[in-house]
């Protein structure tokens, strides 16, 4: 059986496995930890939360990481395309042998342990103890781990050995879990931090008070990026962005990311900041490796650019804080352009609020669906929720291919977005495509 197959089967086998939905609570997880062995506590540790940023930031700091010399191990969430793509150890997948012995040897745990006969794991709960497992028998330096949806209830914030919280910028997103308003969102956040341990917050006007006397509480050292560092002389194209950073004393550095989008900058500056706060405790970062390691961060699916010469770009920016940035980068990279957008979008994100950042732009929306998913919005309700913020629509499409190449048939860019379960499909279905 191919690689590609083994994983569709682990992930079948973890779904089967896991109680079904989403559940928040560490109880669960510490329980089944605990009879593992504790391995959470085995290995120095990031932990990277917020809402929109955590994936670039994280693949940017894991370079970094890299570059300065350290084996290092980076876990994300979801997958794009398949199981694989969640643990990576110094640029290598983890195989799915590996994958499968960790996942045994839970299920050997739940089958005898009483307390598990109510009190299933959660699929990402599951996910999440095979991968703490897996990394702490391979003995890296450090490991970078990305929070799920939350923070404070999240499974990542188990973690034992925290030498750095990053969070990124918030935004409203998730609220049945973590509250309707900005301040209970940031909550959930801010309760990473760990006592004695620097805190890297992004920053914003509304959330820096509330950052800071969190900080206080849990004990942490905290530090305001946008208080610290401003960012300047930024310049963007389809290769990357290129930016200075500026301190508080008139110091200034240059920088690169390959990462494209208006927004890269900051994810980039954060994971250069989060670098120099750790260098602390991994004294082979330096200027030089932080700078070699945010040119050659990698990270798929956000404003990734599948095609330079049409453009065609796919992004899997999923609320109106992501759509906003996606509309200020179309603005910057393709000013003056019309642009082709196939769009599809989850029944539980804020549709209306997230679309209308598009009316903007010259755009015509091409309206789909991600096949298979009981979330998805359907195709023809995308259509009438664009059309009620006053877009223009070329159609609603049952096929994000059928989409994308009757967008491809005509000449202007393109952007796919709204969703990563739709550039998980896009991209698993590439060779589809025509006109590329």
């Amino acid at each position: 059986m191919s690689e590609k197959k083994e994983f569709a089967e682990i992930e079948k086998k973890l779904q089967a496995m896991a109680s079904p939905g989403i559940r928040p609570g560490l109880a669960r997880l510490a329980k089944l930890l605990l009879e593992v062995g504790t391995p959470q506590d085995k290995f120095p540790a990031v932990h990277i939360a917020g809402t929109n940023g955590k994936g670039s930031t994280a693949a940017s700091l894991y370079s970094i990481l890299r570059a300065s010399g350290y084996k290092t191990a980076l876990y994300t969430s979801p997958h794009l395309v398949d199981f694989s793509e969640r643990l990576e150890i110094d640029g290598e997948r983890i195989s799915s042998t590996k994958w499968r012995g960790a996942i045994a040897e839970i299920e050997s745990i739940i089958g005898r342990t009483p307390f598990f006969s109510e009190n299933l794991p959660t699929y990402f709960e599951l996910t999440t103890a095979a991968a703490m497992l897996i990394t702490a028998e391979e003995e890296p330096d450090v490991a970078i781990f990305e929070a799920g949806m939350g923070g404070r209830l999240d499974a990542t914030n188990i973690l034992g050995d925290v030498r750095l919280s990053v969070i990124v910028p918030i935004g409203l997103d998730h609220m049945e879990y973590l509250g309707g308003t900005l301040a209970k969102v940031a909550a959930e956040k801010f309760a990473i931090m760990r006592r004695g341990a620097p805190a890297l917050f992004a920053g914003s006007k509304e959330l820096n008070a509330q950052f800071a006397a969190a900080a206080k509480s849990s004990g942490a050292v905290p530090y305001i990026f946008s208080s610290l560092r401003r960012i300047t002389d930024a310049s963007y194209s389809l290769r990357g962005c290129d930016f200075t950073l500026a301190d508080a004393a008139g110091a200034k550095d240059s920088y690169h990311t390959p990462l494209v989008g208006t927004f890269q900058p900051e994810n980039a500056s954060l994971a250069v900041t989060a670098a120099e706060l750790l260098a602390k405790d991994f004294p082979k970062i330096t200027k030089q490796t932080i700078k070699a390691g945010a040119a050659s961060a990698v990270w798929q699916g956000r404003m990734e650019v599948v095609s330079p010469r049409r453009p065609f770009i796919i992004d899997g920016g999923h609320n109106p804080h992501a759509m906003r940035r996606v509309a200020q980068t179309l603005k910057t990279l393709l000013p003056g352009r019309r642009v082709n957008i196939v769009v599809a979008m989850m029944k539980d994100k804020e549709v209306g609020r997230a679309l209308a950042y598009l009316r903007g732009a010259d755009a015509a929306l091409f309206c789909t669906q991600v096949p298979g998913s009981a979330r998805s919005l359907d195709a023809y309700e995308m259509k009438r929720a664009a059309e009620a913020e006053g877009l223009e629509t070329a159609g609603g499409y049952d096929d994000p291919v059928e989409a994308i190449n009757a967008a491809l048939a005509l000449p202007s860019p393109l952007l796919c977005c709204g969703s990563l379960f739709l550039v998980g499909y896009i991209k698993e279905h590439i060779d589809e495509l025509r006109g590329l």
